[in-house]
């Protein structure tokens, strides 16, 4: 199955390619990779726009399933599970993004189906949430791409959607060990809040980009209380101090602290641990880190050197090239924040000649003058 629509007034459409026997209206057949049955309710052929009711397809005829839910793209239908699934093959991967929001109230509340329904039936589109910006993203291989796309949105669900350029989801870390102590303490009259802390922070490259020790030595803090430390650390590195944003390759060690036997609580260590880790992230250097993505453009040989030089000035850095006859394929590394608008920008540079893949490749310290730029802009927009 090769293609998925829906139709006005025929519903859900799963277009197959009959590859071998035949297809026959009636007929129950199996889902090769999920093992689902698949009834084979409606057959249409297609003539242009036109379509008409069929009773059965033969070998090498393409034809739409009717009202078949649970068929995914890719999928290989047959009379038993044994069928050795039918290779699809690979889509380009989308390129361009925009941030998506809905412009009324009643667009909110329709838009996350009718995102839904859509991109699950188009190979080359994506609709996701970044997990650090927040922000609704739409994923395509161009501005025509996505228009036609939103356009189709509005047409069929009716919800109206603005886009603009994505932030780019920026993450800060430390560069160097640090320790920090923070005594929480409060009273009120009743009972009281007392919790102390003595944290260390330093850089860790380990999985997960984080990592938590528990290096208390006899019982200055009592081990009910080192989730609540923990939980404090986790909140605390959800915003940097530097621009706000999520903290990563970090390792944090509680080594040291003292509690009270009446006033203390998880919550008053889970405070201390927060204000802790604050003092401790300033002392160690904190940087900025920016995404940086794998960039692989192929093109004519005569646009080959202008490539080059335009990546070098958006701070790539070229991995190599492989020459094949008239068609030159370049590898980089770039910075996300400079190839935002790169699909557009290598079609008019190439006449629309050249193409490209990208995906994301790691994460790397912001150059020390954008960072400054980068800190002041998170400022003005937080005001």
């Amino acid at each position: 199955m090769f293609c998925l629509s829906n139709d006005p007034y025929l519903g859900r459409l799963s277009f197959v390619r009959v590859i071998d026997g035949t297809l026959q209206e009636g007929k129950a057949l199996i889902d090769v990779g999920t093992g689902h049955k698949v009834d084979v309710r409606d057959l249409y052929a297609f003539e242009g726009t036109t379509q008409k009711r069929v009773p059965n397809a033969s070998s090498g005829q393409i034809v739409a399933i009717g009202k078949a839910e649970d068929l995914a793209l890719g999928a290989t239908i047959a009379t038993n599970q044994g069928a050795e699934p039918y290779p699809i093959p690979e889509f380009p991967k989308p390129v361009y993004s925009q941030a998506i929001v809905p412009k009324s109230q009643s667009d909110v509340e329709k838009m996350s189906e009718a995102l839904r329904e859509i991109s699950t039936t188009k190979a080359t589109i994506r609709v996701d949430r970044d997990p650090v910006t927040k922000e609704m993203l739409i994923h395509g291989m161009g501005d025509i791409h996505l228009s036609v796309f939103l356009e189709r949105v509005k047409n069929r669900y009716n919800v109206s959607l603005e886009t603009h350029r994505p932030s780019i989801p920026y993450k800060e870390t430390i560069r160097k060990k640090a320790e920090a102590k923070y005594r929480h303490k409060k009273q009120t009259g009743g009972r009281g809040q007392f919790g102390e802390v003595v944290l260390r922070v330093e850089p860790f490259n380990g999985e997960g980009g984080y990592r938590f020790l528990d290096e208390i030595k006899g019982a200055s803090i009592p081990g009910q209380y080192i989730p609540g430390v923990e939980k404090g650390v986790v909140e605390a590195m959800e915003e940097g101090n530097l621009a706000k944003f999520p903290v990563t390759n970090i390792s944090v060690a509680v080594f040291d602290g003292s509690f009270h036997p009446v006033d203390s609580s998880e919550l008053a260590f889970k405070l201390a641990a927060r204000h802790a880790f604050r003092d401790a992230y300033d002392k160690a250097q904190p940087v900025l880190l920016e995404p940086v993505m794998s960039v692989q453009v192929r093109t004519p040989e005569e646009f080959t050197g202008d490539i080059i030089s335009d990546l070098n000035g958006r701070r790539g850095r070229i991995l190599g090239m492989e020459p094949a006859g008239k068609v030159t394929t370049i590898r980089a590394v770039v910075p996300l924040a400079e190839v935002q608008s790169y699909a557009l920008d290598l079609k008019s540079r190439t006449q629309g000649r050249a193409t490209f893949q990208m995906e994301p490749a790691e994460y790397q310290a912001v150059p020390g003058n954008l960072q400054e730029r980068i800190i002041a802009q998170a400022k003005q927009d937080e005001e």
